[in-house]
């Protein structure tokens, strides 16, 4: 047996030093604050309520070090077990309090420093929101964590719930908000022009910070070292005060310990933020002040920029509106030999109409530090800026114009050229669009007017996004299905869950995807759908290790929320990106994309992670989960510094109303007495609904269907030919539509081949024809999904957002039609092969629908993509509202163009 020695020294030196440096930290905090800037806030007060929990926490570690914790149930006194037992008792009381306030300072400080910053505003305050909810709840639990309350820390009966499990079930949220509050500032940071040793700190700062979301996992690591031991001995028992495996106190020590470093660290974090007072008094050297001859630092032009905006000749430029070129200009000053003056007290920005931005670190002068009203500022403070508003009576025009949302088309300018270079120069500090100057945030071309050539590099890019999907579906539905049949969950609870995962796919577009999509573009709906995925993927972390059932099923609810949020924006994004005509084709490339991941998430899962998943497995797997919600929270930090294009509704309209032009159509045409806009889209959905449904019922029934169809075959590998074959599907289906099939022709061709097959493979015997048709009925199913998509989207123009979220909607048929299959198969009494009954039937529903497009003139022509290229003369740069209308009225007009 491993002999165990004891922890407690460890733990209790560990403990004592960490809050030590806390309360060092919290009183620089006071000294700065109070001290030299005279000012305090309500984050302060927080900090202290923080520090006296932390403290609280340290104690009750340091005490019970003292009687037992952290030493092997063989050294453990008996007159030590209660003192043991209230030492625990206080810290599971004060941890989460602590924590909670900890992280309501940071916050609290985001929220002052966001004036300026909507959405840093708010974001803080619902991030708030969550945690003190959390830590109030958790709080409760663990004051009446047993029945009656004295049995918690003493020797009475009691019943009380499992300690681990909540630690677990808080697991998840402990580590979203600790990211959140990570990233949240980062794009305020990240667009600062900023002295070199500024930003070295500002980066130290919050990787620091980074380092409380490391101590989550490390103290989970320390935490399952009890629940395996309990698990060996008893699958079911529940670890509790009453009830605790052997050596509790020794496992447990560490983990208790990391919780008070996580505290004590955070505190830290949170002080440090406001200590710049302090430093420019005491070591001013150290954040860039001046003795003696200058030392330029950071990037030439922000030095030369910050000289200048100090200097009183560029104030008084900038208030009087000089013009270009005389003695006074922009131009003319950044040419002077100008000495660099020392900031002055009491300028706490530029008010000029030139500029409509927040000053930054470098422009703004900082105060002496002998200022008794509390002038001098920490670096988030200089960031609290108002945006000032637009004088009407200024000379000077503001140099960039805002832009109403749902509209990439850019306001002309009213300066001169030579005018508006001598402004760019002088105006701010911080580039729009510009992070640590050489990354552009957002592409200025709009999605629905990009080249072939242009298109590419969005398309790839956004094609991880589908690769991501499909390597996650199958790398968590294969670990599902293991775990499942691990724990013994019989077909109905299975079932459920995948219920729950597509029944997502109604509520994610319809409650997130479509207004984020609306409101605020592509690029923000990307990374809200992967935010959403990534808290999905950390919940299960703990209901793989605690064997929940009510937990996979939330997490299954939750992952999918977040693909449908990114399904609504990345399915358009593609088929809009580049010639309209090729749509088809490169949807069909990006979710051939998606296929392949499709492929390798099974074989990577199941040869070689888990060949088998056995109990010792499930501690294993929480890692896999964790490592891809941390990489999706990473993809969602590059999404937002990666250039994207964006499409608003006028420039989808227009597109629309130019193909309706190309096409002799008018937006209000009708077939069979209904919209012909309204017809494709809402049919189209129905198709939609049908056709994942189906899909799902093969998927479901796969391993069944192939024990019956060919006893003694492989499933797994044979459902790896077929991701295989369904890969190829989408690329061969990518070429056709290329090369110019039409779509309405090809999606016929694969519906159809999809009803025969599946119909073969219910009546064919049993043996390799069988197998082979049902392999086959993958392939055609291939090429529906993506084509159907780019054809619904076509020609809805203001509303294609509203079409891409119905459409998403409809993959909810997921959930449907397996269940009906399901309820059938029961009735047959397990033959599978019924469930391809219901396969044929949808299919030959589905068939009405390339037929319904190929019937009349009006349809033809609305979802053929030939109608889509541009001509010679086609208006192809900005538009505004008179173009869109002019092309309205042309298209009213048109003469017809012939039957095709």
């Amino acid at each position: 047996m491993e002999s165990l020695g004891n922890r407690g020294p460890v733990v209790f030196v560990v403990t004592l030093v960490l809050i030590i440096f806390a309360t060092v930290f919290t009183v620089l905090r006071l000294m700065s604050k109070w001290g030299v800037t005279r000012k305090a806030t309500s984050d302060d007060f927080v900090a202290i309520v923080a520090w006296v929990f932390a403290v609280g926490v340290a104690v009750s570690i340091m005490i019970g070090t003292q009687v037992g914790l952290g030493a092997p149930d063989s050294e453990i006194l008996p007159q030590w077990y209660n003192p043991l037992r209230r030492c625990a008792y206080a810290f599971t009381i004060l941890y989460n309090p602590a924590l909670m306030t900890t992280r309501t300072t940071i916050l609290i400080l985001y929220h002052h420093i966001a004036a300026a910053h909507p959405f840093l505003r708010y974001a803080s305050l619902c991030t708030m929101a969550l945690i003190n909810i959390a830590g109030i709840v958790l709080t409760f639990l663990n004051i009446f964590q047993c029945h009656p309350i004295s049995a918690a820390f003493s020797e009475v009966d009691g019943t009380c719930i499992d300690i681990v499990s909540l630690y677990f079930a808080s697991a998840p949220i402990n580590a979203l908000t600790d990211l959140a509050i990570l990233l949240l500032p980062l794009p305020i940071l990240t667009t600062l022009r900023i002295e070199f040793r500024e930003k070295v700190i500002v980066v130290a700062t919050f990787m620091i910070g980074g380092f409380a979301t490391l101590v989550d996992v490390v103290r989970i690591f320390y935490l399952q070292e009890p629940l395996k031991e309990e698990r060996q001995i008893d699958m079911s028992r529940p670890i509790t005060p009453t009830k605790r495996p052997a050596n509790f106190s020794y496992y447990a020590s560490f983990s208790l310990m990391w919780l008070s470093v996580e505290v004590s660290v955070g505190i830290m974090c949170c002080c440090v933020l406001v200590l710049k007072p302090l430093v420019m008094r005491v070591m001013p050297k150290l954040l860039g002040g001046h003795h003696g001859h200058p030392l330029p630092t950071g990037t030439p032009e922000s030095h030369r920029r910050s000289d200048i905006s100090s200097d009183p000749r560029f104030l008084n430029a900038v208030q009087i509106g000089v013009v270009p070129g005389s003695p006074l200009s922009a131009s003319s000053i950044t040419q002077m030999d100008l000495p660099i003056s020392p900031r002055t007290s009491g300028l706490g920005r530029i008010d000029s109409p030139v500029s409509t931005r927040p000053p930054t670190l470098s422009s703004i002068p900082q105060q002496p530090g002998n200022d008794d009203e509390g002038g001098t500022m920490d670096f988030f403070d200089m960031l609290a800026s108002e945006t000032p508003s637009e004088d009407p009576h200024s000379p000077l025009p503001p140099f960039q114009s805002t832009q109403s949302r749902g509209t990439s088309a850019p306001r002309p300018s009213t300066i001169p050229s030579d005018r508006r270079d001598d402004l760019q120069n002088v105006s701010s500090q911080m580039p729009p669009q510009a992070f640590f100057d050489f990354v552009n945030v957002k592409s200025k071309v709009p999605l629905t007017q990009l080249s072939a050539k242009e298109a590419w590099w969005p398309i790839m890019f956004v094609s991880t996004l589908f690769f991501l999907w499909g390597f996650a579906y199958g790398l968590l539905g294969t670990l599902n299905i293991e775990i499942q049949t691990l724990l013994g969950y019989n077909p109905s609870r299975t079932i459920a869950l995948r219920d729950a995962y597509w029944a997502a796919y109604f509520f994610g577009p319809l409650v997130v995807g479509y207004w984020v999509l609306k409101r605020e573009g592509f690029k923000a709906t990307f990374m809200a759908g992967l935010a959403i995925y990534a808290a999905g993927a950390m919940s299960f972390w703990p209901s793989s290790v605690l064997r929940s059932y009510p937990g996979f099923f939330i997490s299954n609810f939750i992952i999918a929320l977040g693909l449908a949020c990114l399904e609504v924006a990345a399915n358009p994004f593609i088929a809009l990106a580049g010639p309209g005509e090729l749509s088809e084709a490169r949807l069909n490339f990006a979710q051939g994309i998606q296929a392949i991941g499709s492929v390798v998430s099974p074989m990577v899962a199941q040869e070689a992670l888990f060949s088998g998943v056995d109990q010792e497995d499930l501690f294993r797997i929480q890692w896999c989960y964790l490592a891809v919600g941390l990489f999706v929270v990473f993809l969602a930090v590059v999404f937002f510094y990666v250039p994207l294009s964006e499409a608003g509704d006028e420039d989808l309209e227009v597109m629309a109303l130019q193909r309706l032009l190309h096409a002799g159509l008018d937006k209000d045409d009708r077939a069979f007495g209904v919209g012909a806009r309204h017809l494709v889209l809402w049919s189209g959905v129905c198709v939609m609904w049908i056709y994942v449904g189906t899909q799902e019922v093969v998927s479901y029934f796969w391993t069944p269907l192939v024990q019956h169809i060919r006893p003694g075959s492989d499933p797994f590998w044979d459902l790896a030919i077929c991701h295989g074959v369904f890969a190829f599907g989408r690329f061969l289906a990518a070429g056709l539509a290329y090369i110019g099939i039409p779509p309405r022709i090809m999606i016929g061709v694969f519906i159809f081949g999809a009803f025969l097959t599946s119909l073969l493979a219910m009546l064919l015997p049993q043996g390799p024809a069988a197998l082979a048709m049902l392999i086959l009925v993958l392939f055609f199913e291939s090429a529906i999904f993506p084509t159907l998509f780019a054809m619904i989207l076509r020609g809805q123009g203001k509303h294609t957002k509203f079409a891409s979220t119905a459409t998403t909607m409809a993959i909810s048929g997921g959930a449907v039609w397996p269940s009906v299959a399901y309820g059938i198969d029961r009735e047959h009494m397990g033959n599978s092969r019924y469930s391809l009954l219901v396969i044929a039937v949808l299919y030959a529903v589905c068939i009405l629908w390339p037929a319904l497009l190929s019937s009349t003139r009006v349809l033809r022509r609305w979802v053929d993509p030939r109608w889509s290229k541009q001509r010679v003369g086609d208006g192809v740069g900005t538009v505004g509202p008179g173009l869109a209308g002019a092309w309205a009225g042309e298209a009213f007009s048109c003469p017809p163009r012939g039957d095709a």
